[in-house]
């Protein structure tokens, strides 16, 4: 039993999250978008990543009035390590399971931000369960822009990479919590 778990994002420079597989996803939205804002859905083969950032991904489709997130595609890694698949679900309306419901809030704010600043946005994670033995897991992510009319983003890619270094994440996170120098996500 995992008990709760409090989850909380910061915002970090992209080159903070560089020593991951976050560096895999974000080079390969570059090439796919080229000099436009992001790449297409149907440009965005994630076949062409590598099976270590592809199953430890999610992509959504985002959605207009009410705004909402539904999740396309959830890697079975995330399954592994999160034990839930959202596929298919919406972020408005999914139980949240052992997930504090604030963090409802806090996901959709860090969708948003991706969709207004358009651009590729890296996080660091931080999970504590309430659970005596748990240890604290933090881990890079990035999420990046797909848009299917070079306008508007229609749906967000995310990886979490939860496959190496996770000392040295823990310590990342801890230095930009302690400076809040991007402020808590």
């Amino acid at each position: 039993m995992l008990g709760t778990v409090s989850v909380s994002s910061i915002r970090v420079p992209l080159d903070k999250v560089w020593q991951s597989h976050c560096r895999d996803l974000y080079e390969f939205w570059q090439v796919k978008r080229g000099d436009r804002i992001a790449p297409t859905w149907r440009e965005f083969e994630l076949v062409e990543l590598p099976n270590a950032c592809v199953r430890f991904m999610h992509v959504v489709d985002v959605r207009d009035d009410p705004f909402d997130i539904v999740y396309r595609f959830w890697g079975t890694g995330l399954t592994e390590v999160l034990h839930f698949d959202r596929t298919g679900s919406s972020q408005l309306t999914t139980n949240m399971g052992y997930l504090e419901e604030t963090r409802r809030q806090q996901v959709i704010a860090d969708y948003r931000a991706v969709i207004e600043e358009r651009r590729p946005l890296p996080f660091l994670w931080d999970a504590h369960s309430t659970r005596a033995d748990a240890d604290p897991l933090v881990v890079p992510s990035l999420r990046v822009p797909i848009s299917n009319d070079g306008v508007r983003v229609t749906q967000v890619a995310t990886h979490f990479d939860f496959t190496q270094n996770r000392e040295q994440w823990e310590q990342v996170f801890l230095y930009f919590e302690r400076h809040r120098l991007f402020g808590a996500e």
